[in-house]
C-alpha cells in the first residue's frame, strides 16, 4: 500500500499512559500544596504553589472535592484536605517500618565511607546501640548490641539530650557529673541549652577521643511527624593526629544528616523552615 494511502496508528499505550503519569503528577503537586500549607488556602495560591493556572487548579479540585481528598470552606471558598487524606496519612504512617528504613540508611552510609555505624535508642539506661554494623578496619573497642553511651560524653548521647525533653535525660546527666566529680574530674553542665541548640541547628553532634584516642564518632537523629527523637545513628572512624582522613569529617557529617534527614522526612518530619 504506498505510503500516502496507509491509514493513521491510533496513539500507542506507551503514549497514552505517559500522559496518564503527567496527570498524576500535576494532582500530587496539589496535594502537596495543600498538605504543605498551616491553613486552608484560596484558588490562586494553590494554582501559583502547584505550578498551574488557576483553572487547571479547580479542575483537580473539583474531582479531589468528590473523593473527599478535599474539603472547600463554604464560607470563604477556600481549600483544605479533607478526610480521606487523613485516612491515607494514616494508614501510611501505621505501615512505616522506622527501624528498617534507619537501618537501611545506616547500611548504605556504612557501606559508602567503609565505616563502623550503630542504632540506637533511648532505653532504660540511656542511648543504647541496637544495631551495628562493622567496618572492614577494625577500630579497637568493644562495642556491640546492647551497649549504653552516657549523655553527656558521646555523640549519641549529645543527640538524645538535644532532643528528648529534659525532664527525661535530667537524671542520667546529674549522675554523670556526680561520677565525675567522684573521680576528680570537672565536667560542666552548664552549657547545655547552648549545646542543644547548636546540635539542633547543625543537624548532628559530635565527640573526639573519650573511649579510645584518635576514635571520634558523629550522629544524627532521626525525627517523626511530631518533631519527636525515634533513633540516633552513630558513625565511628579514626583520626589519627596531625593526619588528614579522607573523606573528611565534614564530608561525612553531611553525608550522614542527609541520610537521616531523609528517613525522617519519609515518616512525615518537616524542617521548621517549611
Amino acid at each position: 500500500m504506498p505510503a500516502s494511502k496507509q491509514p493513521k496508528r491510533a496513539a500507542t499505550p506507551a503514549v497514552r499512559e505517559k500522559k496518564g503519569i503527567q496527570s498524576v503528577e500535576v494532582g500530587v503537586r496539589v496535594i502537596d500544596a495543600l498538605a504543605a500549607a498551616t491553613g486552608s488556602l484560596p484558588l490562586r495560591d494553590i494554582g501559583r504553589d502547584a505550578g498551574i493556572s488557576a483553572s487547571q487548579a479547580h479542575r483537580y479540585l473539583t474531582s479531589f472535592a468528590k473523593s473527599g481528598l478535599v474539603v472547600q470552606d463554604p464560607a470563604t471558598g477556600h481549600y483544605g484536605l479533607g478526610p480521606q487524606a487523613l485516612r491515607w496519612g494514616v494508614s501510611a504512617m501505621t505501615k512505616t517500618d522506622v527501624f528498617t528504613l534507619a537501618s537501611q540508611a545506616l547500611d548504605r552510609i556504612c557501606t559508602r565511607f567503609d565505616l563502623t555505624g550503630l542504632l540506637c535508642v533511648w532505653g532504660e539506661s540511656g542511648p543504647t546501640c541496637v544495631r551495628l554494623k562493622r567496618s572492614t578496619f577494625l577500630i579497637g573497642t568493644d562495642l556491640g548490641l546492647g551497649s549504653v553511651f552516657p549523655v553527656l560524653t558521646s555523640a549519641s548521647g549529645i543527640v538524645f539530650m538535644a532532643h528528648l525533653p529534659p525532664a527525661i535525660t535530667k537524671p542520667f546527666i546529674q549522675k554523670e557529673v556526680a561520677r565525675a566529680k567522684a573521680r576528680g574530674e570537672r565536667m560542666a553542665a552548664a552549657d547545655l541549652d547552648q549545646t542543644r541548640q547548636a546540635v539542633r541547628a547543625r543537624g548532628y553532634a559530635e565527640n573526639h577521643g573519650h573511649y579510645v584516642n584518635n576514635l571520634s564518632a558523629l550522629a544524627a537523629p532521626i525525627l517523626d511527624y511530631q518533631g519527636a527523637l525515634s533513633t540516633v545513628i552513630t558513625l565511628i572512624f579514626r583520626e589519627p593526629p596531625g593526619q588528614a582522613i579522607v573523606p573528611s569529617a565534614a564530608e561525612i557529617a553531611a553525608a550522614l544528616v542527609e541520610e537521616t534527614q531523609g528517613v525522617s522526612r519519609s515518616i512525615g518530619w518537616k524542617p521548621a523552615a517549611e
